[in-house]
C-alpha cells in the first residue's frame, strides 16, 4: 500500500470513528477505549461502526408478516446492527466475511440473575424460513472475563470487558492486542469463536460466511433476566453502554480457522432428592381434588421437553428459533387440540406444578411463559421469585399451619394462568391487547405455555433432564 493509498484509509477510519460518536454511549470509560481502539487500527484494515439495538417485541407483534421467534418475556434481548431498514428500524441479522470480527466494548448490566452472548446462524440462501440456530454454547456470566476479576465468572456486573466474535484466530489476535493497547487487561477480553464448519453426527456442515447472494445471516443475540433493581436495568438499557464495530485485515478468509467449542455436557452428576416426585405427585392430587370439589373439570396436559442444539437443527434443516445451550426448554400444550390450548370461559385455568430448580440449585432461574400461536410472541410469564412454595400450599387448599404438607411442599409451587384472574391469587393473567400496549390476547384465544430453566452452576450450562423432576400441567375448565 503506498502513502496515498495510505493516507485514504486513515481518512475513512477517522470518517468512521466520527459518525460512531454520535451513537456511542455516554459511559466514559466505554468511549475512551473505543477511542484508542480504533486510533489504532491498522490504516489497510476495514471498519463499519455499528449500534447497540434491543428487540422491540411489540413491533414484531404487530408487524403484518413474521414471527417473533418465541421471544422470552423475561429476558429482552439486545443485538448488535449495521444497518437499517427502509421504515428506520435497525437490522438484526447481517453477513460476515470469514476474516472479520464484531467488536464489541461496553459496560456489563447491572446485578441480575442471568446475561449471556449467544452466536447463530440466523437464515441461509433460497430457504424460506430461518433456522435460527446457535453454533456454540454461550458465552454466560459464568464464563465471561471482565475488569472486576482476573477469575472469569467472578465480579461479572457493573464492570467493563470486550467481546471479539470471528471465525479467524489470527484476526481476533491481532484486535486483542489493539484492545490491550487500548487499556483493557488481558482478563476482560473475550473470545466467541465462529466456527467455518459444524460437524453435528460428524458430518461436516459449512457456515457459509461470505458477502453477496451465498453468505448466510448471522446474528450475536445478548440475553439478560431477573435484574435484582429493576430501575438500574431500565436505566442501562435505556443508556446503552456499548460500542459496536466491525473489523476486517485486508484479506477475505479466514487465515487460521478459529476453534470449534461447540456444547459442553450438561451432565453434572448431581441430581435432585427422590422425594421430589413424590411429594409433586401429592401436590397434583391435592390440587385436583380441590378444584374438582369446586366443580372444575380437569385434564391432564402434554409436558414434553427439546434437548436438541443448534447444530441438531442446521443438519436436519429445522428452524430452532433462537435456541439456547443454557435452557432445558419445555413446551405444555393440549395434545387432543392440534397442540393449543383453548379455555372455553374466561375463568378456565391452567396449573403449572413444578419443582422450584432455582431453589434446589439445579437452575440460576426459571420461568413459564404465554405463547401466541400465529406469531410465536411471548405474551407474558411468571418466573421463580413467584413459584414459591406459598403459591403450592394456596393451589392445594393447605391453610392448617399445622399441615406436614408445609414442610413436603417447601421446594415446590404451583401457578394458575386465565384471561381472569379475579378472585384467584397465585395466577398471572393473560392480558387483551390494548391500543397502548397490542402484546396480549383476546379471551378465548389459543396459546401454548413454554417453560424455561435456565443454567445449572456447576456445568455452567442447561440442567439435565435426567437430573431433575420435570413439572406437570392441568387444565381446569370452570363450571
Amino acid at each position: 500500500m503506498n502513502t496515498r493509498q495510505r493516507t485514504l484509509a486513515a481518512l475513512l477510519a477517522l470518517a468512521a470513528l466520527t459518525a460512531a460518536r454520535a451513537s456511542w454511549a455516554v459511559d466514559a470509560t466505554v468511549q475512551q477505549i473505543a477511542t484508542r481502539f480504533m486510533s489504532s487500527i491498522p490504516a489497510d484494515w476495514t471498519s463499519v461502526p455499528g449500534t447497540w439495538e434491543y428487540f422491540d417485541p411489540e413491533a414484531c407483534f404487530t408487524a403484518p408478516t413474521g414471527i417473533c421467534y418465541g421471544n422470552n418475556p423475561t429476558s429482552p434481548y439486545g443485538f448488535p446492527s449495521f444497518a437499517k431498514k427502509q421504515d428506520g428500524t435497525p437490522t438484526f441479522s447481517f453477513q460476515m466475511n470469514p476474516s472479520e470480527a464484531v467488536v464489541l466494548v461496553f459496560r456489563t448490566p447491572p446485578t441480575m440473575r442471568y446475561f449471556s452472548f449467544a452466536q447463530y446462524l440466523v437464515k441461509r440462501p433460497g430457504d424460506d424460513y430461518a433456522v435460527f440456530a446457535s453454533l456454540s454454547d454461550s458465552l454466560n456470566q459464568l464464563k465471561i472475563g471482565t475488569t472486576g476479576s482476573q477469575s472469569p465468572g467472578t465480579n461479572v456486573f457493573n464492570q467493563y470487558a470486550a467481546v471479539v466474535w470471528t471465525a479467524d484466530a489470527a484476526t481476533y489476535e491481532a484486535t486483542r492486542a489493539l484492545l490491550l493497547a487500548s487499556g483493557l487487561p488481558e482478563w476482560a477480553i473475550n473470545f466467541l469463536p465462529l466456527p467455518l464448519t459444524i460437524t453435528p453426527a460428524g458430518s461436516p456442515i459449512p457456515i457459509g460466511l461470505g458477502y453477496g447472494q451465498n453468505g448466510n445471516l448471522m446474528n450475536l443475540l445478548m440475553r439478560t433476566a431477573l435484574p435484582v433493581i429493576e430501575a438500574e436495568f431500565d436505566a442501562y438499557k435505556q443508556e446503552k453502554p456499548f460500542y459496536v464495530v466491525r473489523v476486517r485485515p485486508p484479506r477475505q478468509q479466514a487465515q487460521s480457522p478459529a476453534p470449534v467449542i461447540g456444547y459442553a455436557s450438561d451432565a453434572s452428576g448431581v441430581k435432585e432428592p427422590d422425594g421430589l416426585r413424590q411429594a409433586l405427585d401429592q401436590l397434583v392430587a391435592d390440587i385436583r381434588s380441590r378444584y374438582v370439589g369446586r366443580s372444575y373439570r380437569v385434564s391432564d396436559l402434554s409436558v414434553s421437553f427439546t434437548t436438541v442444539t443448534g447444530w441438531d437443527c442446521i443438519a436436519k434443516n429445522i428452524g430452532c428459533a433462537a435456541d439456547n445451550h443454557d435452557a432445558l426448554y419445555s413446551f405444555d400444550v393440549n395434545s387432543a387440540r392440534s397442540g393449543a390450548v383453548r379455555f372455553g370461559k374466561p375463568k378456565d385455568l391452567l396449573i403449572i406444578a413444578g419443582v422450584n430448580h432455582q431453589k434446589t440449585g439445579k437452575a440460576t432461574y426459571v420461568n413459564h411463559s404465554v405463547y401466541d400461536t400465529k406469531k410465536l410472541s411471548g405474551i407474558v410469564s411468571v418466573a421463580d421469585p413467584l413459584l414459591t412454595k406459598q403459591s403450592a400450599l394456596y393451589h392445594a387448599g393447605v391453610s392448617d399451619p399445622a399441615d406436614p404438607r408445609l414442610a413436603t411442599y417447601s421446594s415446590l409451587y404451583a401457578y394458575a394462568i386465565s384471561y381472569d384472574c379475579t378472585g384467584i391469587s397465585h395466577c398471572l393473567a393473560i392480558p387483551a391487547p390494548t391500543a397502548a400496549n397490542p402484546i396480549g390476547l383476546a379471551p378465548g384465544s389459543p396459546f401454548f405455555v413454554m417453560g424455561r430453566k435456565y443454567l445449572e452452576p456447576r456445568t455452567r450450562v442447561r440442567p439435565a433432564l435426567s437430573e431433575i423432576t420435570p413439572h406437570l400441567t392441568m387444565q381446569l375448565s370452570a363450571p
